[in-house]
């Protein structure tokens, strides 16, 4: 129970909070020092698991269904092939603290309502807790985070829906690179920054893609690494849908894929013993036929689907 005299947004951390804690008691939560909003959430002790140590060392900085459905591809990818990946933590948005500095009113968070916005934050921090790993939500440009991912030792890092910049201590840390997965055709210089589904409707586009970029200070201007097959945009009448949120569910499926695609080509320099960024992947030669068919099919809804995506598992034979 809040205090009367609380701010709302330590109300609505406190939401957050309580939901984690029914979810699995034992959850800790701790203050990051320098911080202005948010906090490090640890797992319960029986969620800690007993982790071989082999593979690479992946961190996840996501959020919204996006970086969801990412986060759930690389846990399946370490279940289905434990010693090449570790997912070792995740850092993602606060968007239930309006004083988080993560573009709330800019990007995607704008359309969506808050108890949806709570259910996403929630879902995304409980996905990482019940694999035994730690989960961020506060701000990254400090030394307590640094702190932080340097105790972590991520070997590589992915980006998916982050709402910080991503500063030089973070990109040049890990020894395989940082990536960030952007929904729009960046080697084109298309649809950079925080509304990709406005530079849509700006240029009347038909399709577009993801495009998987190494991070850079800049944002969405690091070389592009991978580019996905077309994804039709148009809904059954051949128009654009009104709702960006619509277009975004369109979006999110062969993100899984393409986080997985990635987790395996840097495992597979690291089995190598080749340190350094990736530079080109691609990620459209295995993709399965039945996914690739769905991405061209038309947007047959008019209305935002509130569930959160599911992965599907069977994707991950093509990397066996």
């Amino acid at each position: 129970m809040s205090d009367a005299g609380d701010s709302p947004e330590l109300i609505r951390e406190a939401v957050l909070n309580h939901r984690l804690k029914l979810a699995r008691p034992g959850r800790r939560f701790a203050p990051v020092a320098g911080s202005r909003w948010g906090e490090l959430i640890l797992p319960a002790p029986e969620e800690e698991t007993s982790s071989s140590a082999a593979g690479l060392r992946v961190a996840l900085f996501a959020s919204f269904e996006f970086g969801y459905m990412a986060l759930e591809a690389v846990k399946a990818y370490a279940r289905r092939f434990p010693d090449r990946v570790q997912l070792v933590g995740l850092a993602t948005d606060d968007p239930i603290n309006p004083t988080a500095h993560i573009g709330l009113k800019k990007r995607v968070w704008k359309y969506i309502d808050s108890d949806e916005t709570v259910v996403i934050e929630t879902a995304v921090v409980d996905a990482a807790l019940r694999e035994g790993v730690p989960a961020y939500t506060g701000e990254i440009k400090t030394d307590g985070f640094r702190a932080l991912l340097a105790s972590w030792r991520p070997q590589a890092i992915l980006s998916c829906v982050f709402g910080q910049v991503i500063d030089a201590p973070i990109i040049n840390l890990p020894a395989y690179g940082i990536y960030n997965f952007h929904p729009s055709d960046l080697a084109h210089g298309h649809g950079a920054g925080p509304a990709p589904a406005d530079d849509l409707a700006a240029r009347g586009a038909t399709s577009t893609v993801w495009s998987i970029h190494q991070v850079t200070e800049a944002i969405d201007a690091g070389p592009v690494v991978a580019v996905s097959p077309s994804i039709n945009v148009l809904d059954l009448s051949g128009s654009l849908p009104a709702s960006s949120l619509v277009l975004y569910d369109k979006l999110t499926e062969p993100v899984g894929y393409l986080a997985a695609c990635l987790v395996d080509a840097l495992w597979r320099r690291f089995k190598a013993g080749t340190p350094g960024r990736l530079d080109s992947l691609d990620v459209g030669a295995g993709i399965p036929a039945d996914l690739r068919a769905r991405m061209l099919e038309p947007i047959r809804t008019d209305r935002h689907v509130a569930t959160l995506p599911l992965f599907d598992t069977t994707l991950l034979a093509a990397f066996a």
